[in-house]
């Protein structure tokens, strides 16, 4: 299962719905942020899943429109739902960037410095448009309906924005680059290692 499936039991469970409610409702609550999903997965994955016995479909006809396919959970795609929203909550998910990061030294470094300018604008740019949509929002922050996936999304690409900085004054700079060569540090506390090999760093306390 994979997190486009998470979002459409998600929204079956809340309530039953066709292809096209969903992606309405995906566009309408903004969730396209978090999770980019196109018309075509949307479809294909809600096949995959009434395949697997998750949700059950039955067609309808509202007068002249043609018709629709409204999809319901099934108990074996709710026991599902229930069981992905506790992984997505508490585990680790790989995220691509830290292996973009990783290998660095594997780049270009001012063309890549660009690349991260751009990027590092654009975060700033969303940064400013949640702020914005968390002060039009008067309830408080935990508030079921808050901006609580604002704030998050906030705080997230704000720590985002912090590395991206940092990566870029790294590639920037020819001394700093020249250390990405080949290896990266891993730095845990008051460890660094350095080819495999562990490096004891002074106590700066």
């Amino acid at each position: 299962m994979n997190r486009y499936d998470l979002v459409l039991l998600g929204f079956i469970a809340e309530k039953e719905s066709s292809g096209y409610d969903i992606i309405t409702t995906i566009k309408r609550r903004e969730l396209d942020r978090w999770a980019k999903i196109s018309t075509s997965t949307v479809y294909n994955r809600l096949l995959r899943l009434e395949k697997s016995e998750c949700v059950v479909g039955r067609v309808e006809r509202d007068g002249n429109r043609p018709e629709r396919t409204i999809y319901a959970i099934t108990e074996k795609g709710r026991s599902l739902l229930r069981k992905e929203v506790v992984k997505h909550l508490t585990g680790f998910n790989d995220d691509p960037r830290q292996l973009g990061f990783a290998f660095l030294f594997a780049t270009r470094p001012l063309e890549v410095a660009k690349q991260l300018q751009k990027h590092a604008d654009e975060l700033q740019a969303q940064i400013a448009t949640i702020e914005k949509m968390i002060a039009d929002e008067p309830r408080p922050t935990l508030y079921p309906d808050g901006p609580f996936l604002n704030c998050m999304a906030r705080d997230h690409m704000a720590v985002e924005l912090k590395y991206t900085f940092a990566a870029i004054e790294i590639l920037r700079d020819p001394e700093k680059a020249k250390k990405l060569n080949g290896w990266f540090f891993l730095n845990f506390g008051s460890r660094e290692f350095h080819n495999g090999e562990e490096i004891s760093l002074p106590d700066n306390n």
